[in-house]
């Protein structure tokens, strides 16, 4: 089964997370969304959604927002994706698409935050983990980057993989 993974606003599809996803072995296929809004990021996502239907969406922070958009917008197409794995997912951010939607993710995920992120408050992810019974909230101590994190998010995604 394929992972895809979106990198965060300042991340790539050759960053940290990417290489250990890549290092563990698992079929990774990660856009290149750098310099693009929600709103582009979105839009380059889907396609490849549909062309990896059932797949497992990896996000990172901006990332993590836009595979949960894009989660949500390939379901109402009627696809489907298999789990998502929301690395510090920047929910705060309020632009299009997700400030016209529900945030409400369409199948098993698991969100990862650090107790210390300086970017995304702990408190507004678990606000959100705690409305939608399909999140599962595994909160690290890390900061925003999760660079002592990515044993966790391997797992993670293994996890989704296999389930």
């Amino acid at each position: 089964m394929k992972v895809v993974f979106c990198h965060g606003l300042e991340g790539s599809p050759q960053g940290r997370k990417a290489r250990a996803l890549r290092a563990a072995g698992l079929d990774l296929l990660a856009p290149d969304f750098t310099g693009m809004n929600l709103a582009a990021r979105v839009a380059t996502l889907l396609p490849e959604l549909a062309a990896h239907d059932g797949c497992v969406l990896v996000g990172s922070s901006y990332g993590g927002l836009t595979a949960l958009c894009g989660a949500i917008l390939h379901a109402r197409a009627g696809g489907h994706v298999h789990g998502l794995v929301l690395c510090a997912p920047a929910l705060i951010v309020h632009e299009p698409p997700a400030d016209a939607l529900d945030l409400a993710p369409p199948c098993p995920t698991i969100a990862i935050h650090g107790r210390h992120d300086e970017l995304i408050p702990v408190a507004a992810v678990e606000a959100w983990a705690a409305a939608h019974p399909r999140v599962r909230l595994d909160v690290v101590d890390d900061a925003h980057v999760l660079a002592h994190s990515l044993d966790r998010i391997v797992a993670a995604t293994r996890e989704l993989l296999a389930g």
